[in-house]
C-alpha cells in the first residue's frame, strides 16, 4: 500500500504542471488600461498554443503549464511587445530529497534568431512567477502626410540648378562693373576675337554639319580638293 501511494504521488509531481502570469508594466509609452479586450497573450512550443486574454489587473494568467520551453508572445493591436523565452523544468527542492518542484526561467529572446541566442533576464523563481511584458513601440497602420517643409524643397535639384542659374544671370553684370579695367579691356578684346563668342557658334555648327557617312567612307572635303589638284588633266595625259 505505501509502495503504490508513493507511486502515484510521485506520478503527480511528475505531471504537475506550473502557473505564470504575464504583466504588462505601466510606462510612458502604453498604459495597459487603456488596450483593446482583443489583447492577448500566447505561449507557443511543439503542442497548440497556450492562449490567455488581458484581465483587469493588466496581467496574462497561464496555468497548467507543462515542463517545457516555450515562446510568450503579446499580440496586440497598438502596440508591439517584446517576445520572451520561458523555460519551465522540474528540478529537486533539495539535493538528494526526492521532492520536486516547477522552477520557471524567463528571458529576452529575438525573433530569427537561433533559440539559444537569449537575451536579458526577465525573472526566475518558482509557481506563480510575475513575468514584464514590456512594450517596445506603437504600430502605425496608416503614413502621415508631411507638410511644406522648406529645407526639402531648396533640396531638390532642379531648384538649385534654377538658384545658380539666377546667380550667373544676376552677378555677373554686377561683376563686370566691378572688375578691373584692363582686365575689362581684355575681356572685351576676346569677345570681338571670337574667343568667347564666335568660336563657340562656329564649333557648334561644324558639329552640327558633320557628314557621319562620308568620313565612314574615308571622305574628306580636304582629302577631295587635294586629289584632284593632283590628279593631271586628260589632255595632259594624252601630250606624254
Amino acid at each position: 500500500m505505501k509502495t503504490a501511494f508513493a507511486a502515484l504521488s510521485s506520478f503527480a509531481t511528475l505531471t504537475s504542471a506550473a502557473r505564470l502570469l504575464l504583466q504588462i508594466p505601466h510606462t510612458p509609452l502604453v498604459n495597459p488600461s487603456t488596450l483593446t479586450s482583443t489583447t492577448h497573450a500566447t505561449l507557443q512550443s511543439s503542442g497548440p498554443p497556450i492562449d490567455a486574454y488581458l484581465t483587469r489587473a493588466n496581467t496574462f494568467n497561464f496555468n497548467n503549464v507543462s515542463a517545457g520551453s516555450y515562446l510568450a508572445t503579446v499580440h496586440c493591436r497598438d502596440y508591439a511587445f517584446e517576445p520572451l523565452r520561458i523555460d519551465v523544468t522540474l528540478e529537486e527542492a533539495v539535493e538528494g530529497s526526492g521532492d520536486k518542484r516547477e522552477v520557471i526561467r524567463a528571458w529576452q529572446t529575438f525573433l530569427g534568431n537561433e533559440w539559444d541566442n537569449k537575451g536579458e533576464s526577465r525573472g526566475e523563481g518558482g509557481n506563480g512567477l510575475v513575468i514584464e511584458a514590456r512594450p517596445v513601440a506603437p504600430k502605425y497602420f496608416y503614413q502621415e502626410r508631411q507638410g511644406f517643409s522648406p529645407l526639402s524643397f531648396l533640396k531638390n535639384p532642379m531648384i538649385l540648378m534654377a538658384i545658380v542659374s539666377m546667380g550667373l544671370i544676376f552677378g555677373m553684370p554686377k561683376l563686370m562693373e566691378n572688375m578691373d579695367p584692363e582686365m575689362k579691356e581684355e575681356f572685351e578684346q576676346m569677345q570681338k576675337n571670337g574667343v568667347l563668342g564666335s568660336g563657340s557658334t562656329n564649333t557648334a555648327q561644324q558639329i552640327q554639319n558633320f557628314d557621319l557617312a562620308s568620313w565612314m567612307a574615308g571622305k574628306t572635303d580636304a582629302g577631295t580638293t587635294s586629289a584632284n589638284a593632283d590628279a593631271p588633266s586628260p589632255g595632259q595625259a594624252k601630250k606624254r
